[in-house]
């Protein structure tokens, strides 16, 4: 017995199983199509699909699109209006950027963590005697360890320090032949010596 879904085409992939495709709609209701009956279902666009189970999978078999999908749209979205559509999910610079805070100063906290770890086994990380002191001190070293490697991100702090602490002049000597070799033309190298 067929049965009639409609909806918003959130996913469209390849199938783990043989040719077919997997569809799935808005509402969360996956449904599997041939090639060419997904030829026919665009990501993005409202469709009515008729749909037949077989064993425990719900096949595609009529589509009719109701609605094309957004301009600009990859997919996705709302049905109800507003925002959505495209790669950035409506998000303005300004949110993308304060994601991107959000996410180093979350990797800043766990590379800190990181390290109190290692100072912990090294016998480095020295705590006070009572266990309210040790916490105070474990936040306080915390809090710093995480500001600077937050602050590393965008200052590039850790090339700075290598850059100052290093002569690049003393990493790669030149080479004194006594005399100066600019003739590529020629071809005086044995081809053994590759």
């Amino acid at each position: 017995m067929a049965n009639v879904v409609e909806g918003l085409v959130a996913v469209k992939m390849d199938s783990k199983f043989g040719d077919d495709k997997r569809i799935k709609l808005e509402d969360g209701g996956w449904y599997s199509a041939t090639p060419a009956m997904a030829d026919k279902i665009r990501k993005g666009a409202v469709v009515k699909l008729k749909v037949e189970r077989r064993g425990k999978s719900e096949f595609v078999e009529a589509v009719k699109e109701l609605e094309a999908p957004a301009a600009g749209s990859s997919g996705g979205g709302n049905r109800s209006g507003g925002g959505g559509g495209g790669k950035s999910g409506g998000m303005s610079k300004e949110d993308w950027e304060a994601k991107d805070k959000a996410i180093q100063y979350q990797s800043s906290r766990n590379a800190a963590i990181e390290l109190l770890k290692l100072e912990n086994d090294l016998g480095i990380l020295k705590l006070g005697s009572k266990a309210a002191e040790k916490e105070a001190i474990l936040l306080a070293h915390l809090d710093r360890l995480t500001a600077e490697l937050f602050n590393d991100i965008g200052t590039l702090g850790a090339v700075s320090r290598y850059v100052d602490q290093t002569d690049e002049g003393d990493e790669f000597p030149e080479e004194e032949s006594g005399e100066e070799d600019d003739d590529f033309g020629e071809d005086d190298t044995d081809e053994d010596d590759f």
